[in-house]
C-alpha cells in the first residue's frame, strides 16, 4: 500500500495516495501543486500523512476553496503548493465562504494581490493572507484573516483560564438511533388517540425541525418503552397486549429483528441508555447555527436527529439558562465557523462533539463569573428565547461578547 504506516484505517480517498506518492517523489528542489478534498487537510485520518508531509515540504499556498469550484461536484476543493527545500517561508492562506461565484472573485484578487506586492486582502467573502502558525498544528483548517486573528486571542484566553473547552463542561453526546426509518414513530395526531395506558410506552421526539431559536416544537412521538431500570417489555408476549405493537411491529419483526447490535427486536437500535432517566437536558441540532439550541426543562424528549450536552460538572437549572445564552449568541457561530465543519450552502454547522468540542466557553464553575451581573442578565435572557421571543438575541450578543477577546466580527 502506498501509505503504508502512515495511514492505520481502511479505505482512504484515493487523493491522498496519489498526493503522498506526489510528495515523496520529489527531487530537492522540486514544487508540488494540486488540487485535493479539503478533508486531507482537515480530517483526524490524515494526521500522520500531513505531518510527513510537512516534515519534506515547506508550503507556500493552501487554500480552501469550498463545494462550488466544480460543477455537479459535492467535494470541498482546497488548493496545495509545496516546494522540497530547506528555507522556512510563512504560508500564504486563501479561505472562501462556502457559497456560489465567491472562488473565481479570490482567484482574480489573488493575482492583483501577487502583482501589487500585498500583504493580505480581506473581504467579507474571502480572504488571502500570510499566516507563520499556520503549520504549527497537525490541522490544516483554513479560515478568514479576521477569524484567524480572533482565535489567537481565544488561545491566549484559554491559557490564561478566561475561557474553558466545551468538552471540560459538556460530553456532547449523539440522539437515539432507531435502526429503520419511520417504523417507531407517531404524529402529533395519531398519539393523542391511543389508550391512556398505551402512552406510557412513547416520548416526545426532537427531530432536526424540532429546534429554533431556543424553543422546541414537538410534531411526533417516539416509541421509546424504556425508563430509568432500562426496557419495560421484557418478553415478546407482552407486546400482544400493546395495539401499536400489534398492528406496527409485530409484522415487521423480520426486519426489525435483522439490525445489528439489537437486544430485543421491539426496542431501538441504539436509544442511548442515558435517556432513559427524565432529567433537564441541553440540546442542539446535528446541524445548525446559534439558532439550533434549546433546553427541555423536565427532560420528557427523546432527541434522536441531534445532540445532548450532558454536564460534566453539577449545573444550576439557571447555569443551562446560561449556556444556552451563550451558544444562540452570534459570538459562537463565529466560534462554529472557526471550530466546526460548514456546511454547504450557507452559515450551517456540523454541531457534534468532534467539530465543537475545543470551543473556548465562559466556565460557569467560577465564582466570579456565576456571581457577576453579565452571568444573571444572559440568564434572564436564555429565559425569554426559551419561551419564543427570539428577539433577545442581539441583547444576548451584546452580553456574551464581554467574555471573550476584542476583536471586531
Amino acid at each position: 500500500m502506498i501509505l503504508g504506516s502512515s495511514f492505520e484505517r481502511k479505505r482512504p480517498n484515493i487523493a491522498s495516495a496519489f498526493f503522498y506518492k506526489a510528495v515523496k517523489s520529489l527531487n530537492k528542489g522540486g514544487t508540488i501543486g494540486c488540487i485535493l478534498p479539503y478533508s486531507i487537510f482537515t480530517s483526524d485520518t490524515y494526521t500522520k500523512i500531513r505531518q510527513e508531509i510537512k516534515d519534506e515540504i515547506n508550503v507556500s499556498l493552501a487554500a480552501k476553496l469550498g463545494n462550488y469550484v466544480f460543477e455537479d461536484a459535492l467535494t470541498d476543493v482546497c488548493f496545495f503548493i509545496g516546494t522540497k527545500a530547506k528555507s522556512i517561508v510563512s504560508p500564504k492562506l486563501i479561505w472562501c465562504r462556502n457559497e456560489k461565484n465567491i472562488a473565481p472573485e479570490t482567484l482574480v484578487d489573488l493575482r492583483k494581490m501577487e502583482a501589487n506586492n500585498q500583504q493580505a486582502i480581506e473581504r467579507n467573502n474571502y480572504s488571502i493572507y500570510y499566516s507563520p502558525q499556520f503549520l504549527l498544528n497537525n490541522n490544516w483548517k483554513v479560515i478568514s484573516l479576521k477569524n484567524n486573528t480572533f482565535k489567537q486571542n481565544l488561545d491566549r484566553f484559554v491559557l490564561d483560564g478566561k475561557l474553558i473547552p466545551i468538552a471540560d463542561i459538556f460530553s456532547i453526546n449523539q440522539g437515539a438511533l432507531s435502526g429503520i426509518r419511520n417504523i417507531f414513530k407517531l404524529s402529533k395526531k395519531d398519539y393523542s388517540i391511543l389508550p391512556k395506558d398505551e402512552k406510557i410506552y412513547f416520548r416526545p421526539v426532537i427531530t432536526n425541525k424540532s429546534i429554533n431559536c431556543g424553543n422546541i416544537e414537538i410534531f411526533e412521538y417516539i416509541w421509546f418503552p424504556y425508563n430509568k431500570n432500562g426496557i419495560i417489555i421484557k418478553k415478546e408476549t407482552e407486546l400482544k397486549t400493546i395495539s401499536f405493537a400489534k398492528e406496527v411491529l409485530i409484522p415487521q419483526k423480520e426486519l426489525l429483528a435483522k439490525r445489528n447490535g439489537i437486544k430485543e427486536w421491539w426496542g431501538l437500535t441504539r436509544p442511548r441508555n442515558w435517556q432513559y432517566e427524565k432529567e433537564i437536558r441541553l440540546y442542539s441540532n446535528r446541524f445548525g447555527n446559534s439558532d439550533s439550541f434549546a433546553i427541555d426543562t423536565k427532560g420528557y424528549c427523546v432527541i434522536e436527529e441531534g445532540n445532548a450536552f450532558i454536564p460534566n460538572i453539577k449545573l444550576s437549572i439557571d447555569d443551562y439558562y446560561f449556556y444556552l445564552s451563550v451558544f444562540s449568541s452570534n459570538i459562537f457561530d463565529n466560534l462554529l465557523s472557526i471550530y466546526s465543519k460548514q456546511l454547504a450552502g450557507g452559515d450551517w454547522y456540523d454541531l457534534g462533539a468532534k467539530y465543537t468540542n475545543n470551543i473556548p466557553i465562559p466556565n460557569v464553575d467560577l465564582e466570579d463569573i456565576r456571581e457577576s451581573e453579565q452571568y444573571y442578565r444572559l440568564v434572564e435572557l436564555g429565559n425569554e428565547l426559551a419561551i419564543g421571543n427570539a428577539y433577545v438575541k442581539h441583547a444576548i450578543g451584546d452580553v456574551v461578547k464581554l467574555y471573550y477577546p476584542n476583536v471586531k466580527l
